[in-house]
């Protein structure tokens, strides 16, 4: 295929007719395309020895799509709605919430209800380490709300939390909630976006991909409203063998190259997959903790990350992999439960039968 036919292609789909300026840039959008054709199909090129392929090809036509009529979170590299999944997690001393102290991220995932159509259930999900933390005490959960403020949620101090059915190593736990999306601005992950081993296998991912984080800065949490930190890294090594941590001992973990702070235990972890498609985010877990290097012993120590730090942060973080909640999910535990709550939603919202 040569360039000239490829930027044929490009106007066939959609692209401009020669002579026509980008709206917001002024460049020509026909100096774009032979932009782009020029640096990206010479790579393609020498990759494939000059053989032209259907994945090249498809890979090339978004990306001169994108170049040629740029999406309105072009520029963004994470979009920002990711972040909308995160809420703070805390513990109160006192009557007033000066005295909350946030030191955990916790984030939304949704699962459909079966039985209730066009229903789903919310869950709240955080480590392990921070729940164990949170249960018996004065919990609140902080959230942003429609009007662009935050609000301070107190939570029940005897709700059930969920862990793992046979793995007391997973550093995961959940609790179903209920918020209004009228009043609260949020946005729940979907269990299609749970990076499932076979998932992994089949997109490719793996040691070298991209990941980020986003959840909590115990430095700046946002005086007006939630805003959670992004944090970026890499893949440093898939689950293979499991990890030591001194809170659970051998654990199934992600190691990722990444500075995780206090603050982002429990905090979602995505990668995004490059093939077959582009751009297509999952999660890969959440937040356990880093290694950190003893200042003054020099001897390598794990810690969860919801303190003060102390020490040298190496730059590798422990991540509890997502396929792990949805085993909660899928739980014989959690499966009745959830089955008890439909059948009594669904009697408060059946008629009453007319007796004569």
């Amino acid at each position: 295929m040569s360039n000239k036919k490829l930027k044929k292609i490009a106007f066939k789909h959609g692209g401009p007719r020669p002579g026509a300026g980008h709206p917001e840039t002024g460049i020509t959008k026909t100096k774009i395309c032979v932009s782009v054709t020029g640096q990206i199909w010479e790579s393609a090129q020498s990759r494939w020895n000059g053989k032209a392929s259907h994945l090249v090809d498809r890979l090339l036509m978004r990306f001169v799509a994108n170049e040629v009529n740029p999406p309105p979170n072009f520029d963004m590299r994470i979009p920002d709605t990711v972040r909308k999944c995160v809420v703070y997690l805390g513990v109160g001393t006192g009557s007033s919430v000066q005295n909350i102290h946030y030191g955990g991220t916790g984030f939304f995932i949704a699962k459909t209800s079966k039985k209730a159509a066009g229903a789903s259930f919310l869950f709240l999900v955080t480590a392990k380490h921070v729940a164990e933390e949170l249960i018996g005490k004065q919990f609140y959960v902080r959230v942003n709300t429609t009007n662009g403020k935050f609000m301070h949620l107190q939570v029940a101090n005897d709700l059930k939390w969920y862990f793992h059915p046979t793995d007391n190593a997973a550093d995961v736990a959940l609790v179903p909630v209920a918020l209004d999306p009228n009043q609260f601005d949020f946005l729940p992950l979907s269990l299609e976006m749970v990076l499932t081993d076979e998932t992994r296998q089949s997109k490719g991912i793996g040691a070298g991909d991209e990941v980020f984080i986003t959840g909590l800065s115990v430095f700046h949490k946002g005086n007006g409203k939630n805003i959670p930190i992004i944090r970026i890294g890499n893949i440093a090594m898939v689950p293979g063998e499991r990890i030591y941590t001194d809170k659970y001992g051998e654990m199934d973990a992600y190691l990722i190259e990444s500075r995780s702070l206090n603050g982002l235990s429990g905090s979602p972890v995505f990668t995004i997959a490059r093939f077959p498609e582009l751009g297509t985010i999952y999660l890969l877990g959440l937040i356990n903790g880093h290694w950190n290097v003893s200042s003054k012993t020099i001897v390598d120590e794990i810690t969860q990350d919801t303190g003060i730090p102390a020490g040298v942060n190496v730059g590798i973080a422990i991540v509890t992999p997502a396929s792990k909640i949805v085993d909660i999910l899928n739980s014989d535990e959690l499966i009745t439960d959830q089955a008890k709550i439909e059948v009594d939603e669904l009697s408060k919202n059946s008629p009453t039968p007319y007796k004569t």
